[in-house]
């Protein structure tokens, strides 16, 4: 099965479906960046002193949606 042919399956799924779909595929492209680790690796830490101030998170987000 062809790229354009399951595209076009796709569109003709329920909104929910293609959610879904959206989802796993945005999963794995974190799981093949190695982004998932790093994340889970944050969100495990339970050392305050290791997280970033609110301000600076503000920051960096500003300077990647440049």
């Amino acid at each position: 099965m062809s790229l354009a042919a399951v595209q076009e399956e796709v569109e003709t799924w329920p909104p929910e479906d293609q959610d879904r779909l959206a989802t796993h595929l945005a999963l794995l492209r974190l799981k093949r960046s190695g982004h998932i680790e790093e994340m889970s690796r944050r969100l495990d830490d339970d050392q305050p002193g290791a997280w970033l101030p609110f301000a600076e998170i503000k920051r960096k987000l500003g300077r990647a949606l440049d």
